[in-house]
């Protein structure tokens, strides 16, 4: 009798003990989901730039783009989102299509397209940019920071230099630039204040010649620029460089599940000569001169700032 008894109280401790696991386990998965659904991304607006040249990019970039961040159809579906592009629309209710057929530069289509931005932050993605990874709370906790400080700027998916961002951190991983640091107003993967990023362009500028001398324009302007360095919120594969389409990178998208029909573009192992000459002899050359201009220009703002002890404040 009281080895029977014995087993029925085993067996009724074990069976509690695994009801309280599946219980915490179903109330982790509960939180986990309202929490997923009380990320918002309010006064936001997402612009991605793009030209008719990369069309068939762009089914494969928003495949990729929602399934990392899927409440952009859900509970974020009110967040904009806009393609520029030049005559060509993208077939897909979610997206707007900004058109710019009488293209002057890569600027005066940003110009365009913030004048239609009804929002206060804009976060502005080029069409290579293909997500592999994107953390929601992440993105929401950096982005409600830059809203409650009012800052003009935050580059979201690139980090660098760890030991000077470190000295420079306003928010767990996140950090101030220097206000007179190179590519300041990089276009990695960034938030905007719409009418900072508007006062910084310049008509007739490339993208190229708006990161270098927009990065000397944001000077002037009031607001940090910030960069994410530690536990980026995102991760993306650039698919497309010097032109061509990166045929490692669409080897990884295509082992995702993504789907990608091949037209125009060529991928950059059908021109092995002209990339190997470029990425060994003039990104090198090109690589020493902008190291020089940085510490040459480092070198003498510290020079200035010693001697003035108020510059730069």
């Amino acid at each position: 009798m009281k080895i029977i008894t014995l087993f029925f109280y085993l067996f009724i401790q074990t069976w509690c003990v695994q009801a309280s696991q599946i219980s915490a386990d179903t109330n982790a998965v509960s939180n986990e989901i309202t929490s997923a659904q009380n990320i918002s991304f309010d006064d936001l607006t997402i612009v991605v730039f793009s030209c008719d040249k990369y069309q068939e990019l762009w089914a494969p970039f928003f495949e990729m783009f929602f399934k990392r961040w899927p409440s952009l159809k859900t509970t974020n579906s009110q967040v904009p989102i806009y393609l520029v592009t030049n005559a060509l629309k993208h077939d897909d209710p979610r997206i707007i299509s900004i058109n710019n057929q009488n293209e002057k530069s890569w600027s005066d289509n940003a110009l365009a397209v913030l004048a239609a931005v009804k929002t206060k932050y804009v976060l502005i993605l080029l069409e290579d940019y293909f997500f592999t990874r994107l953390d929601e709370k992440r993105l929401s906790d950096i982005f409600n920071f830059m809203k409650s400080q009012d800052v003009a700027y935050c580059q979201i998916a690139y980090g660098t230099d760890m030991e000077t961002r470190y000295k420079a951190e306003v928010f767990p991983g996140v950090a101030e630039k220097d206000r007179y640091e190179l590519w300041r107003t990089s276009l990695n993967a960034c938030f905007w204040r719409t009418k900072d990023m508007a006062h910084t362009l310049k008509s007739g500028e490339n993208i190229w010649a708006f990161e270098i001398a927009g990065s000397v324009r944001s000077q002037g302007l009031y607001g940090k620029f910030l960069t994410v360095f530690k536990d980026l919120p995102a991760d993306y594969l650039n698919m497309v460089q010097q032109g061509y389409v990166n045929s490692d990178n669409l080897k990884k998208i295509q082992e995702m599940g993504i789907t990608y029909k091949r037209a125009k573009l060529d991928l950059d192992s059908e021109h092995r000569i002209k990339l190997y000459l470029y990425y060994q002899v003039l990104a090198p050359i090109k690589e020493f001169v902008k190291s020089s201009i940085q510490w040459t220009k480092s070198q003498c703002i510290v020079f200035v700032r010693k001697a003035i002890p108020s510059f730069g404040s």
